[in-house]
C-alpha cells in the first residue's frame, strides 16, 4: 500500500509528540553544537508553538 502523505496521519502528526521530539531535538543540538543557540531557541519555539497548538 501507497503512503499518501497529503493526509495528515493522527499518530505521525499529533502535536504532542511533534513537541516532544523538538525538545529532543533541542537537547540533542546543544550537545552537537554547544556555541549554536540559535538552532537550540529555534527547536525550543517550534515545540512551545506545538504545545500552544494543542491546548
Amino acid at each position: 500500500m501507497r503512503s499518501d502523505t497529503t493526509q495528515r496521519d493522527l499518530y505521525r502528526d499529533d502535536p504532542r509528540r511533534m513537541a516532544e521530539l523538538y525538545r529532543i531535538q533541542a537537547e540533542t543540538s546543544l550537545r552537537q553544537f554547544p556555541n549554536d543557540t540559535a538552532r537550540y531557541q529555534h527547536y525550543l519555539a517550534e515545540a512551545e508553538r506545538l504545545e500552544a497548538q494543542r491546548a
